[in-house]
């Protein structure tokens, strides 16, 4: 089934994310809206208004027939208080210019406020802010579950079973929650796969000299390896980003990477052929994840009573 277009939150998100990760620097220019459209699987009008959301918060400015450009860095990927505050107040605005009666206001205020009471808690872990955001948007859209998003970093010296009901990660993740969750049984796994584009490209690699995947965790060069190796039939090569010497890279026409991680400064120019893998949801997700999440849940339950 395929996937909904990214709306005006999604983009929101993923635009905040990279500009608080410094992947558009201070004074860069965005890329146009119909291009991260495109990227995103949205539309240019709705990347506008997540953009034009971005300036209201003074983060972007745009300049008329120049472009739009980032005003500041650093901002978190989670929102403060202040920000949810005013986001609850600009719907609350929008609703009673829409004629909607206060009391019909505060009916639905109390509802959603009871549907969270008895909603589950489940948090979605991954290694790094632009996957994270990425795979979270994927699953949130596709499940119909609300989540918090845990960066793995953040998640050190917390057990998050503890925090929430269900803890779910990219099954190769499973192994880094064994320090943040005290027990596996509350722990729902999630398969990724390539994007068809990239796997397209992977196959079209088989007369490269040397190939190499590279990623900014062991695990994730393993992982890489192996997804590469089902398409690739030569010598595959492992490059730890920031562990291993970039001297190691002189040669390699292909490097294979995580779209979320970067090659050492100055190195993706120099490589013939940068293929980033994307990754998507795998096509059976939708119809056993919400199985696997109440079964989770009800066996807590139980094991609570």
């Amino acid at each position: 089934m395929p996937l909904e277009p990214m709306g005006v939150d999604d983009v929101y998100r993923i635009i905040l994310d990279r500009i608080g990760a410094g992947d558009y620097a201070r004074g860069s220019r965005l890329p146009s809206c119909r291009r991260l459209a495109g990227e995103l699987g949205s539309n240019p009008s709705t990347v506008d208004r997540a953009v034009r959301r971005l300036a209201e918060m003074g983060l972007v400015r745009t300049v008329p027939r120049t472009g739009t450009y980032v005003a500041t860095v650093g901002t978190p990927v989670v929102d403060s208080r202040g920000e949810i505050g005013d986001e609850i107040r600009r719907v609350l605005r929008r609703a009673w210019r829409s004629g909607v009666p206060l009391e019909e206001i505060r009916a639905l205020i109390a509802d959603a406020v009871d549907e969270l009471e008895v909603a589950p808690r489940i948090a979605f872990v991954e290694c790094n802010r632009r996957d994270l955001q990425h795979m979270h948007s994927l699953v949130r859209r596709e499940s119909g579950f609300e989540m918090q998003p845990v960066l793995l970093a953040d998640a050190w010296g917390r057990t998050l079973d503890d925090e929430f009901d269900i803890v779910t990660t990219p099954v190769f993740h499973l192994n880094d929650l064994s320090d943040v969750v005290s027990d596996f049984d509350n722990v729902v796994e999630i398969t990724f796969v390539a994007s068809q584009s990239a796997l397209r490209q992977l196959v079209n690699l088989r007369h490269a000299r040397r190939l190499v995947v590279a990623a900014p965790t062991a695990r994730g060069v393993s992982w890489m390896a192996a997804v590469v190796g089902q398409y690739f039939s030569g010598p595959i090569e492992h490059f730890h980003i920031g562990v291993d010497d970039s001297s190691r890279l002189e040669g390699v026409d292909v490097v294979v990477v995580n779209n979320a991680a970067r090659l050492p400064d100055g190195w993706e120019g120099r490589i013939p052929n940068v293929v980033p893998i994307e990754w998507e949801l795998d096509p059976r997700f939708a119809t056993s994840f919400k199985e696997r999440i109440g079964a989770r849940l009800a066996r807590r339950r139980k094991a609570v009573s």
